[in-house]
């Protein structure tokens, strides 16, 4: 008898360790920390969810944090199909419903930033808030607010294989590249190229002409939850003198004019990159968002 109750009590146990168990998803991984109400960050094009790190250590002691590194990039094995974005966007939608909380927050930067605009255009109710990190519902319109999305996918298809030719080293330096103009803080930038550089080409060149041809301008109308939307400035470019700090505060309220949830502040003192630039004002601006 106490053979069989000892089987019944492993068999359950066993049961319970099963279902506990979390599923798999191609689309991303993910690392938990802290604990409290949930708070769920996604990374941008090409890196990793240690963009992140500084930012989990200030709200660890908080929030249960779900920190995501998307596939294909910083060396997470990448999506077989050539559409990436809906499916990287279903299957958040799915982890996020299955781990929310009552006060729940999801921040996003940069393409993350997009697909929280995404996420909240599918579902509602899916966290209590957002937070958007320079990102733009779309993005090809902010030079030319004419352009449609129609005219990016058929005239800017060569985004698509942009980095597929490139050699180790020729991508290394277009990353490099890339990120010394995004990130003013240039103690910064190794540590986000040596995630980035690994990072699959077909992806980079496939989830970039997904976030420039489609335009998210009209759908965002929908969003019902409190979005606030961070966006930079650093210094003024002498080569563009009519572009300052006013003309692009200017330029993404015009782009989320369609929100009433939305909210667009600037953080001075920094580039892309906000919360690694200025990462006193970016949690000081977070806080305040969330706490109100």
């Amino acid at each position: 008898m106490k053979t069989l109750q000892l089987f019944l009590i492993t068999l359950i146990i066993t049961n319970s360790l099963s279902a506990q168990k979390a599923k798999h998803y191609d689309s991303f991984t993910v690392s938990v920390q802290g604990k409290g109400e949930t708070m769920f960050l996604i990374p941008g094009l090409s890196c990793s969810g240690n963009v992140w790190n500084a930012t989990i250590d200030q709200f660890k002691d908080s929030y249960q944090i779900h920190t995501f590194t998307l596939a294909g990039y910083a060396g997470v094995p990448p999506l077989t199909q050539d559409t990436i974005l809906p499916t990287i966007q279903k299957d958040l939608l799915e982890y996020i419903n299955s781990h929310t909380s009552k006060n729940s927050i999801l921040m996003g930067h940069s393409i993350g930033g997009y697909l929280s605009l995404l996420l909240a255009i599918e579902n509602e109710t899916i966290v209590s808030k957002i937070i958007v990190v320079d990102a733009l519902p779309f993005l090809a319109g902010i030079n030319n607010p004419n352009i449609t999305a129609e005219i990016v996918k058929s005239s800017y298809t060569s985004i698509k294989d942009s980095y597929l030719h490139l050699t180790d080293q020729a991508l290394k330096q277009n990353l490099k590249t890339t990120l010394t103009r995004m990130i003013k803080d240039k103690t910064k930038i190794d540590a986000v190229l040596n995630d980035a550089i690994k990072s699959d080409r077909k992806t980079l060149g496939h989830t970039a002409f997904e976030l420039m041809s489609n335009d998210l301008r009209i759908p965002i109308a929908s969003i019902k939850t409190q979005t606030l939307i961070l966006t930079n400035w650093n210094v003024a470019n002498p080569m563009y003198p009519d572009f300052t700090k006013e003309t692009k505060l200017s330029s993404y309220k015009q782009q989320y004019k369609n929100c009433s949830n939305c909210t667009v502040e600037l953080i001075e003192d920094a580039e892309h990159f906000i919360m690694l630039d200025n990462p006193k004002t970016f949690y000081s601006s977070v806080k305040s968002f969330i706490n109100n």
